[in-house]
């Protein structure tokens, strides 16, 4: 397994509490369109090896160093996916192993369930295109995956307890610089690692997303913690591509459950 810890310290983040320890949170920083740097576009994550399966690129490393000290840094980005029972040396605590035992991934291609979108944290490394339209007060995500779409509140500082758990969460972000903090909560829980292991309503996500100065490639980085789940932070680097292209409707289709139901069937009976 591979197991890496990169992070000296981090950068100020905002309304992380508790959950991500660091500095006294920031005040968002409202920049003009002018003055913003420009994210928007279409961007398909590499397929190429990705950190720490190579060594990281300079715009990489500097966002490996605002890293939480400490943080587990996870291979498993764009297409491979972790084996049953692997977690690249994450702490995995007992309750969440027994229940990761007990995955049937068969019961997940079932009509109630084929089309129940997976976690946030796992759905932005897989290998699907994202499409980033950006305001001022706000930022729009829309995830070929499922057909999700995520909205970053520019303009708010914290995340309003009465608001639903869901797929996508709330999230707020703020500018450092030509850097986009993304502090994401309220997710519901669902999948982490497509091996059974599942976060919590109590996982917290902070993203960064940096553009290349050839404005070709997109760096994003998630550092997540679920103390119910895992011990200490876990960490991701995505490096997205540009691409001149747009994000087609997902459309999930319930009867490709009822296609695996009948093959089942027509295994169990004699």
């Amino acid at each position: 397994m591979i197991a890496a810890r990169f992070g000296s310290g981090m950068g100020p983040l905002l309304a992380v509490g508790a959950m991500l320890a660091g500095p006294a949170a920031a005040q968002p920083t409202i920049v003009s369109r002018e003055e913003a740097v420009d994210l928007s576009g279409y961007w398909m994550i590499s397929f190429d090896p990705i950190p720490p399966h190579r060594e990281p690129t300079p715009l990489e490393q500097s966002l490996i160093d605002r890293l939480g000290s400490g943080a587990v840094l996870l291979g498993d980005a764009g297409l491979p996916e972790f084996a049953p029972g692997e977690y690249d040396g994450l702490e995995i605590l007992e309750a969440a192993l027994e229940a990761a035992r007990d995955y049937d991934a068969d019961a997940q291609r079932t009509v109630s369930k084929t089309c129940q979108p997976p976690g946030l944290i796992y759905s932005m490394q897989g290998p699907f295109g994202i499409e980033i339209f950006q305001g001022i007060e706000l930022i729009v995500i829309k995830m070929e995956y499922y057909d999700q779409v995520r909205l970053i509140f520019m303009n708010e500082t914290n995340h309003p307890e009465d608001w639903p758990l869901s797929s996508v969460g709330h999230s707020i972000g703020h500018w450092e610089g030509d850097t986009l903090v993304v502090d994401t909560a309220r997710l519901k829980p669902a999948t982490l690692f497509n091996n059974g292991l599942d976060h919590s309503e109590a996982v917290r996500l902070i993203e960064r997303f940096r553009l290349s100065a050839d404005r070709s490639t997109l760096v994003v980085t998630q550092e997540f913690e679920d103390p119910t789940v895992f011990v200490g932070r876990a960490a991701r680097v995505l490096p997205l591509e540009r691409g001149e292209d747009h994000v087609y409707p997902y459309d999930c289709d319930p009867a490709y459950g009822l296609v695996i139901e009948n093959r089942v069937r027509a295994t169990e009976e004699p």
